[in-house]
């Protein structure tokens, strides 16, 4: 039998009411990734090799590792309270190959379901890995064939040269800067969500102990993190920065096994309502997930005739354009969150980290401090797998309205710029190099698009999550392919001018607010299963809101309130949560 339903409320501004409504929730059941066992629960299907997300539930999303199915290797542990479903005893294991030389990383995905993947859990819909306690799986380190020890792979530092190249190490006394760059999780690998984009879990060493057989891993869930729902299995990560810094023959053999995640002994807290707030119209840029440094960005689908080089002069300015119409109001950080314009020429992939992982990179970077946004131009040439380092020029813009408004780039010539503030009467020049400019020219004849354009926001402050960056225009002009959308005037994103991502962000929180939007309701997690519900009068009826679909949040769930769901001239508003 339910307990009686209890409601906390909640008085907040725009004549609304906020209901957190709570229910008995049952335990959760263990869920069985998977045991690579023939005729097991969620089984591999035997031979093949796995070097792409193919049909198989497992795979590599970037990076050179192959995955085998290997019947000759089983764990036979049996730390599951549920013998009858992984036995631990027969079948097989999933045999992972990573070179750890011919890529920066090796990130693979072991999923449930086929078809599923990194970004996709729909055969079915997966789980909520909010409603479940750890992740598990065992590992076993294959000595025979591997060419670095368990230590050296979790610890770079510990590489000797070679094979680290004699420039590149060995380092003494902690991580090398090199290998590591500016990632803390270097070491190690990370356990991430495979079906919701890669929500970080932990990082990870491979014990010791794998080298003379199986180990069972554990990995607490905080069920408070963003991108846990839907899950359908796990994905190994391990970012190598720079790896050209190693020689050849860095080879890591292991085998994986029995992956599941156990279920919550005791009922989960129920969810609450946290915030209400207007929405802005316009391309909404989400921060939903919990990296603060994570990049959320549509990119331009033109990939050619962007530059400014060998184009702009005097009489034939190019100017580069946006207007935000939404900020991120973080009085207690500012000069933290920021929206951005990079630019690369002939990139060699469409890259989810153009400023660090291609070689040249220009980027706009626009802050909002008390009554001021500040703008600044940045560049870098020949680095590869590195940060933007040189300023060349800024901006600051004394206002009331912060980083709100149009910005300008406007490039007179190949080497002389512009910088533009809102009120259109600001603006500052600077010179690039001309050795810097030929740089950013596009060339076809390499084999590679001319120019990728991304516009993005990043955090960069934990209390920026669940706020959002919005563009109500963006333009470029006085190129061969002049650029134009006016965001307020479109239904959703125009996917013939953009590509939704390739950031870190998820790309579910990128999106055009519908010209009916009214507010943002936001609650806590774990939320599965419940419902937001509205009504004009406390002791009226009740409505669960199907105008639009709530989506995954930092630590939180987010969904869209319309005028269909509130409708104009409703002098109260309540809403609360509802469990069926």
């Amino acid at each position: 039998m339910k307990k009686p339903q209890t409601q906390k409320y909640h008085g907040l501004a725009l004549a609304a009411l906020l209901l957190g409504s709570a229910s008995w929730a049952f335990a959760t059941p263990n869920f069985y990734v998977n045991n690579f066992d023939v005729g097991g629960a969620a089984s591999v299907a035997p031979g093949g090799i796995t070097s792409s997300q193919l049909t198989s539930p497992c795979g590599v999303w970037y990076g050179d590792s192959i995955l085998y199915w290997d019947s000759s290797q089983n764990s036979t542990l049996n730390a599951d309270p549920d013998p009858s479903i992984i036995p631990g005893a027969g079948g097989g294991s999933c045999y992972v190959y990573a070179d750890m030389t011919t890529a920066n990383s090796m990130v693979d995905f072991l999923c449930a379901y086929p078809y599923d993947n990194l970004w996709y859990a729909g055969n079915p819909a997966g789980v909520d890995l909010s409603q479940y306690v750890a992740v598990h799986f065992d590992i076993k380190w294959d000595t025979v064939n591997s060419t670095i020890s368990i230590d050296q792979f979790n610890n770079l530092s510990s590489l000797p040269s070679p094979p680290l190249q004699s420039w590149a190490g060995p380092f003494v006394g902690g991580l090398s800067a090199y290998c590591a760059g500016s990632d803390p999780n270097a070491n190690g690998f990370d356990v991430q969500v495979a079906g919701n984009g890669g929500a970080f879990l932990a990082n990870a060493d491979i014990p010791d102990a794998a080298a003379s057989g199986w180990v069972t891993v554990t990995i607490p869930i905080n069920p408070a993190l963003s991108g846990l729902n839907p899950a359908s299995g796990i994905m190994l990560k391990k970012w190598i920065n720079q790896n050209w810094g190693m020689a050849g023959g860095i080879a890591a053999y292991f085998w994986i096994d029995n992956i599941w995640f156990e279920g919550t002994p005791a009922p989960p807290p129920p969810p609450t309502i946290k915030s209400l707030t207007t929405s802005t119209p316009g391309l909404n840029l989400v921060f939903n997930t919990t990296g603060s440094y994570d990049r959320h960005e549509v990119a331009l689908v033109s990939s050619n005739g962007l530059s400014w080089v060998g184009v702009a002069t005097a009489g034939n300015p190019v100017t580069y354009s946006f207007t935000v119409s939404g900020f991120p109001k973080n009085p207690a950080t500012p000069y933290s969150t920021a929206a951005y314009l990079m630019m690369s020429p002939n990139p060699a992939y469409l890259d989810n980290a153009l400023d660090w992982n291609e070689t040249n990179c220009i980027q706009l970077w626009l802050q909002q401090g008390v009554n001021q946004g500040y703008m600044t131009c940045s560049y870098k040439t020949n680095l590869p797998g590195a940060a933007i380092g040189t300023q060349v020029g800024s901006i600051t813009y004394n206002n009331a309205t912060g980083a709100l408004g149009q910005w300008q780039l406007t490039f007179t010539s190949d080497t002389h710029g512009i910088l533009t503030a809102p009120d259109n009467v600001t603006t500052s020049s600077f010179d690039l190099p001309p050795a810097v400019a030929a740089m950013f020219a596009e060339n076809p004849a390499v084999g590679r698009p001319g120019f990728y354009l991304y516009l993005g926001a990043q955090p960069n402050t934990s209390a920026a999550l669940n706020q959002a960056v919005c563009y109500s225009q963006f333009s470029v002009s006085g190129v061969a392919l002049a650029q134009s959308d006016n965001f307020l005037t479109d239904q959703v994103l125009n996917t013939n001018t953009w590509m939704n991502g390739p950031g870190s962000g998820s790309p579910a929180a990128n999106f055009v607010n519908p010209t009916n939007a009214a507010y943002w309701v936001t609650w806590t997690t774990p939320a599965s299963g419940y419902s937001l519900q509205s009504a004009t009068d406390l002791l009226g009826s009740w409505t669960t809101l199907t105008d639009t679909t709530p989506f995954a949040g930092a630590g939180a769930q987010i969904q869209l309130v319309t005028t269909n769901d509130v409708p104009v001239g409703t002098s109260a508003s309540f809403f609360q949560l509802k469990e069926p």
